[in-house]
């Protein structure tokens, strides 16, 4: 038997026990994290955490609740918030070293105290301590945060005699990292009285030095839980981040562990050029854009940016980002022509290509540029086959331009692959840094660039002009 209670609580119950879950709106953090094991580190990225709590017991209280909501909410949302908008660093990591220095010893000579986490392979992340949270935990996946805040929310915040006194006997904490992907750790609440040092401090030591205090590392638990990395493909960067945290319990490692994933097996099956690069210390193109893209939508507000419709969307727009600038992984233009040209001795006369596509993306803006392509020119006994203009076009629209720079690239390659006598090229485009933003202007922008040794003989000059369609009137002018 069920029944809703009010604000987002659901309450159940049975002959034998009775449930009640809390999983509301504001019961959620953003934070920066990655997971490191031996041979492996993620980029740091970050996600928008949410948190659900469920607990249990067998009777109802004389008031007609198993416990009180208001308290179970309270304490929830202020351990959340302890983490809110920092970087979540594992102080009982067994592949990183945390070192915490004085201002005074920095290198940046900046204000407060630097966090400074030295990784496998000499990779080296500083932060300021203020942004993060330091918690004695071997690493920063959801498995481990469900424990930690389990601990935090019965022991640090006093809520395990409560729930005892009313006859709650267990409670779980779950902890999604996205809609349908997160964990959950549960145990029995009389484990707060029974387990032996919960909440001791993660061992320093000094270390002159480097001016600052050193987290000893130490050997990953017997029973240490080795994951996979969690952000399935290619995911992020850093998060923004407010209070220093105070001191967290030590996670006891007992109760149990459940991955909650939207879909079994335990892990998602992944493309294999993504398993791939899970495996490469140095994160991916993709990776490194889809965190930035991450990043971008959260100064839309945690409401916009946490929209499930959006899960997604960052990976999208890495995609389609490496895709809009495919062109600079062509090392050398002209290989994109490959064995298109051609002797032909009878090419002595005008050949004019006209109303070729092309996509590219300011550079100023990030905003994309669209048009067509003319191309006119007198060949000296060589020819370009026609499918290749529009692929050597390709490989200079399809990166960070300006539609002058595209044009004379494209005219340059062109002379160098064919030598013509005269070549006209011609762009004329439509720019959504006029069109979307600023004055909002839909106009259009012809560019013109004429090469060739004669290129300043009238009629020649004239014909490539008549085959890009210049007017009589403008070619004057040029």
């Amino acid at each position: 038997m069920a029944r809703q209670g009010g604000d987002g609580v659901t309450i159940s119950s049975s002959r034998e026990a009775r449930e009640v879950m809390v999983a509301l709106e504001d019961m959620k953090f953003s934070a920066a994290h990655f997971v490191a094991f031996r041979g492996f580190r993620e980029p740091l990225h970050g996600h928008n955490y949410t948190v659900a709590v469920r607990i249990g017991g067998g009777s109802l209280q004389a008031d007609g609740y198993l416990t009180d909501f208001g308290d179970l909410k309270q304490v929830t949302r202020q351990a959340c918030k302890r983490l809110n908008q920092r970087t979540l660093v594992p102080m009982r990591s067994d592949v990183m070293r945390v070192e915490v220095h004085d201002a005074a010893s920095t290198a940046t000579g900046s204000h407060g105290r630097q966090v400074v986490v030295r990784c496998e392979g000499g990779v080296t992340l500083s932060f300021p301590e203020v942004d993060c949270a330091l918690l004695p935990i071997v690493h920063s996946t959801a498995e481990e945060l469900a424990e930690h805040l389990w601990w935090d929310i019965l022991v640090n915040y006093k809520l395990a005699e409560l729930l005892s006194s009313r006859g709650v006997q267990w409670m779980e904490v779950s902890v999604s990292e996205r809609p349908g992907q997160g964990a959950q750790y549960r145990n029995d609440i009389e484990v707060t009285r029974t387990q032996a040092s919960p909440f001791a401090a993660t061992p320093q030591s000094s270390d002159a030095s480097a001016g600052g205090t050193v987290s000893a590392l130490r050997p990953a638990p017997t029973r240490r839980f080795v994951p996979r990395p969690c952000f399935g493909q290619e995911d992020m960067d850093e998060g923004d981040i407010p209070p220093p945290p105070s001191p967290h319990p030590v996670l006891p490692y007992g109760g149990t562990r459940r991955l909650h994933l939207r879909q079994p097996p335990v892990v998602s099956p992944m493309p294999q050029h993504l398993e791939a690069a899970q495996l490469d210390p140095v994160a991916s193109p993709v990776a490194v854009a889809e965190a930035a893209y991450r990043m971008l939508l959260s100064t839309l507000g945690p409401d916009e940016s946490s929209r499930a419709a959006l899960e997604r969307t960052p990976y999208r727009a890495a995609k389609a980002f490496r895709e809009m600038t495919a062109g600079l992984n062509v090392e050398n233009p002209l290989t994109a022509v490959g064995q298109g040209i051609f002797d032909v001795d009878e090419a002595q006369d005008l050949v004019a290509i006209r109303d070729l596509p092309f996509h590219s993306m300011c550079e100023h803006h990030l905003l994309p540029f669209s048009g067509v392509c003319h191309v006119a020119y007198f060949p000296q006994g060589k020819v370009l086959g026609l499918s290749k203009f529009p692929r050597l076009l390709q490989v200079f629209a399809r990166r960070l331009q300006l539609q002058e720079r595209l044009t004379s690239q494209y005219a340059d390659a062109i002379e160098r692959i064919l030598a013509p006598r005269a070549l006209a090229v011609a762009l004329e485009a439509t720019h959504g840094c006029m069109c979307h933003r600023g004055v909002g202007v839909a106009s259009s922008t012809r560019t013109l660039v004429v090469r060739g040794p004669g290129r300043t003989e009238p009629d020649l000059r004239g014909a490539v002009l008549d085959g890009v369609s210049f007017s009589s009137g403008a070619r004057a002018r040029l």
